[in-house]
């Protein structure tokens, strides 16, 4: 039985984009990147939303150019194995390889994803992920927290959702980003 994670690099002040829609102060350093091939090194299955998917589909086919890090082979290598599932109502669907399309998030639909994964499951995009994480199907939140403040724009976590959590892991790097890593212990929708 697989677990659901979340995960997402964030501002301080908690968010994923700013408010014109940028996130190129998310881009992490080889170290962040390095930590995060290893957290996803046994994710077998992504679920995301439209614009998760539009920013991660980069790493199905990297120009060779974009590659100037091991980290970063490493983690094209990681996309590659994993399957994806696409949940959009306004997109069709995808021709990657390994790559399933919902045209709507049933939640019914993931938890039983998640309960039959061999491997845990991580669900991408703020949008997308604010449906599960309401529904208390989200078993880890991560916060890759990076140095700046973006004063604006798409929170990375849901308007009014609470949870108690209890932190497992927490690492700080030199470029000033930190993990933290969090087990949902109790969701309150």
């Amino acid at each position: 039985m697989g677990r659901l994670r979340y995960g997402m690099l964030v501002s301080l002040d908690g968010y994923a984009k700013d408010a014109s829609g940028s996130f190129d102060w998310a881009a992490p350093d080889d170290a962040l990147h390095a930590y995060v091939n290893e957290r996803e090194g046994d994710v077998r299955t992504y679920v995301f939303g439209r614009g998760m998917w539009e920013t991660m589909r980069y790493w199905e086919n990297p120009p060779s150019s974009g590659l100037t890090a091991p980290e970063h082979e490493e983690f094209a290598a990681i996309w590659k194995q994993a399957d994806k599932i696409i949940v959009s109502t306004t997109m069709a669907p995808p021709q990657e390889p390994r790559t399933e399309f919902w045209d709507h998030l049933d939640l019914n639909r993931l938890a039983t994803l998640v309960q039959e994964a061999p491997t845990d499951v991580s669900i991408g995009g703020p949008t997308l992920a604010a449906h599960a994480l309401k529904a208390g199907l989200v078993d880890e939140i991560t916060a890759y927290v990076m140095p700046h403040l973006a004063g604006g724009g798409l929170p990375w976590l849901p308007e009014g959702f609470t949870s108690a959590l209890e932190l497992r892991e927490q690492r700080a790097f030199d470029s000033g980003a930190v993990a933290l890593v969090y087990d949902v212990t109790r969701s309150e929708p």
